[in-house]
């Protein structure tokens, strides 16, 4: 007999100081989840406009998909980063930064950064790192089943 593993609602933190930003990243996403074939369409958003209030976010929902702005009021999105994997190492986390410098983006990807987004984003880049994450989600389910 097979029995079907329920896949859990994931989570996804959305983590930028401008709620315009958030908004607007929250909504490409939504759309994409609807009109593509990606086989992970079940999230839940969380939102955090400072690095206080999404190291508590985090904390409290352990998201599975993190879109970081390198540049946050009260801290670095990069040192947010660290803390992430630190707690989650298994957690997908996207930079997205309007200062996509050569130093920017090796730093995050060092630091464990699944993806760099360039601000202002596009839905085709949103896509792409989607599909990048169906990818190593289903990685994940293997090497825990």
């Amino acid at each position: 007999m097979q029995t079907k593993v329920k896949v859990r609602e994931q989570k996804i933190l959305l983590v930028d100081d401008l709620d315009y930003n958030r908004q607007l990243l929250r909504n490409n996403l939504t759309a994409l989840f609807s009109q593509q074939n990606l086989k992970y369409k079940a999230f839940s958003y969380f939102q955090a406009h400072n690095a206080s209030s999404a190291l508590l976010t985090f904390s409290q929902q352990n998201p599975d998909l993190v879109f970081l702005d390198i540049e946050l009021p009260d801290g670095s999105g990069l040192e947010l980063l660290k803390r992430f994997k630190e707690q989650k190492p298994d957690c997908f986390v996207v930079m997205v930064s309007g200062v996509s410098t050569l130093d920017n983006v090796k730093t995050s990807i060092a630091s464990g950064a699944a993806s760099f987004i360039v601000k202002p984003f596009t839905a085709d880049k949103i896509l792409a790192v989607l599909k990048q994450f169906d990818r190593y989600y289903d990685k994940l389910l293997k090497t825990a089943g």
